[in-house]
């Protein structure tokens, strides 16, 4: 079974295609800040800011999945102010950049 992590899956967006993926087979895992509001599959709660902590995420988190096929990246504050700017280019570039570079890191860990 392809296992998909979806970032921001706690989100409007990130609940639909949660949603949709369980819907269709997939084994799906929810990393978010925000915890769900229904959890539908595991949830952890991270940080893609911290490049160790989405590094982890990406390559296998304890004995729940040990590792990722794919990765639905949805993190995101959605707009402009909404939060302080500097935490929305944090929350919206840094854990992006980190979210690509950690999946790019863990599949050649494979």
């Amino acid at each position: 079974m392809t296992r998909v992590v979806v970032t921001g899956g706690s989100g409007k967006l990130g609940r639909a295609v949660v949603d949709e993926l369980l819907d269709h087979g997939y084994e799906v895992v929810n990393i978010d800040h925000v915890p769900p509001a229904a959890p539908r599959c595991p949830y952890t709660r991270i940080d893609l800011t911290d490049y160790g902590q989405t590094f982890e995420a990406l390559s296998g988190i304890d004995a729940r999945y040990p590792s990722v096929d794919a990765v639905v990246h949805l993190a995101a504050i959605p707009g402009p102010g909404a939060a302080a700017n500097a935490a929305t280019f944090a929350n919206n570039v840094t854990a992006s950049y980190n979210v690509f570079a950690a999946a790019r890191a863990a599949a050649k860990t494979l």
